[in-house]
């Protein structure tokens, strides 16, 4: 129901005729009306008292932490701060709705890494160069994001749109209690985890070799994607002509449906919570999930398993020179200002604040960060175990296709997937039957003729 409403208020506000010419307009730089001499990050002044400021964002955990500090923003620089935080499709229906009416309603904007491409391309928000140049760059610290995120959140066509907030990326989660016990090495490529995983299976009393999220979804298409990227296969190409049936595609999805058996029965019901409850709960050796499961799994009040896991890098696959892909997926969310914000320097400032150096550590035990200092911290490392793994995999990570029309796409493919692992159809079929549906969206959105 929510996708048929973001729908129509797509077509209502005529984003779809438009989309082929303005996919790339976007807005431009605003020039920040600061007080001479001023300098956003610095807080020794405090041009903006009295305003207020509105700010959407995602209702998760780190979100939540930073309005329990917010109150510290204002005493810093006067300005308060009001959020609206919502369920993701609330936000999604909220955000596209004052951004496509023009109505002014927020300051901020929390923008899905996948939604970039269309919330930056049409103009919906700004670039932010020349706030920047008018930042303390200590405070603001651009180099310390590490530059994949950074790139993959908050920038377009070369241009910064948004510090990079809440941030994940996929990788293996393993039991070490059980690697050790039966000698087995962690698995580096597709192949060697499926091995792990059939050796594994049932080793140990109710313990399976592997668990992964297998119900129609996002999460399943998610966790396809590790592979079929590694195995070389991609959504289109660079003209839009839809790949999703290519033979590296098909042979990704045959690898994924060769792990079912080593799996919980359950496992194509499993989503997010299903799965890493699975795992925590000690019913299988290894699972394929996001980074940010790992504080359930040392969790007293929900792990069997605190002390016997660690996180590392996604498999990925072999190539001919011996070397191996890795394409572990990526997401997350920037902070980002629309062109209509009616506080654009107050939102700034806040924006500097709250993806600084200094509040990192306070939100890390909410969810990580996205900055090498704190990935890198060594009593960080020691407190949440998948700091190192993060470190490693972010920087080969990969994301989703950051185009308008990903939400149709996505769920196209999520039909495909759910198919053919649940065997109502071959892998080919499935592929095929999502490709020209690919083929139809891309020409109504005006990118394939």
């Amino acid at each position: 129901m929510a996708k048929k409403i973001l729908l129509g208020i797509l077509l209502t506000s005529m984003v779809l005729p438009g989309l082929a010419s303005s996919v790339f307009a976007m807005a431009e730089a605003v020039e920040p009306k600061i007080p001479e001499g001023f300098k956003f990050g610095t807080y020794t002044q405090k041009p903006w008292e009295g305003k207020t400021i509105r700010v959407a964002m995602v209702a998760e955990p780190r979100s939540d932490a930073l309005a329990k500090l917010a109150q510290e923003f204002t005493d810093l620089t006067g300005i308060k701060v009001e959020f609206n935080i919502l369920a993701y499709p609330t936000l999604q229906e909220k955000q596209m709705v004052a951004l496509t009416q023009g109505t002014g309603a927020y300051d901020i904007v929390h923008v899905d890494c996948v939604w970039v491409g269309q919330y930056a391309g049409e103009g919906w928000t700004v670039p932010l160069e020349k706030f920047i140049e008018q930042t303390d760059p200590a405070t603001l610290a651009i180099e310390d994001f590490i530059p994949a995120v950074l790139a993959e959140q908050g920038m377009w066509e070369g241009k910064i749109f948004g510090p990079p907030f809440i941030q994940a990326v996929f990788g293996l989660h393993y039991r070490t209690d059980i690697f050790e016990k039966y000698g087995v090495n962690v698995p580096q490529t597709w192949e060697e985890l499926r091995d792990t995983a059939e050796m594994l299976n049932l080793k140990e009393p109710g313990v399976y070799g592997i668990t992964f999220m297998g119900r129609r979804g996002v999460q399943l298409q998610c966790t396809y994607d590790n592979m079929l990227w590694s195995f070389g296969g991609e959504w289109y190409d660079e003209n839009y002509n839809p790949t999703i049936n290519s033979q590296e595609a098909v042979d990704a999805l045959e690898y994924f449906k060769s792990l079912i058996p080593f799996a919980p029965e359950g496992v194509l019901t499993y989503d997010w919570d299903e799965n890493a409850n699975a795992f925590a709960q000690g019913k299988a050796a290894m699972t394929i999930q996001w980074q940010n499961a790992a504080p359930m799994f040392y969790n007293p009040e929900k792990s069997k398993i605190i002390g016997n896991f660690d996180f590392t890098f996604v498999p990925g696959k072999q190539q001919a020179d011996g070397t191996i892909k890795r394409t572990p997926t990526f997401g997350g969310w920037s902070l980002q200002i629309p062109k209509d914000a009616p506080n654009k320097e107050a939102a700034w400032e806040f924006l500097v604040w709250a993806s600084s150096k200094a509040l990192d550590p306070r939100l890390a035990y909410s969810q990580p960060g996205s900055r090498i200092s704190g990935l890198q911290d060594p009593e960080m490392q020691k407190k949440y175990i998948e700091y190192k793994g993060m470190l490693e995999s972010l920087p080969l990570a990969k994301g989703r296709p950051r185009i308008a029309p990903y939400a149709e796409l996505a769920d196209a493919l999520e039909v495909a997937l759910s198919e053919a692992m649940t065997g109502a159809k071959p892998s080919k079929q499935a592929l095929d039957e999502a490709n020209e549906k690919f083929k139809f969206i891309m020409k109504q959105w005006g990118l394939l003729k």
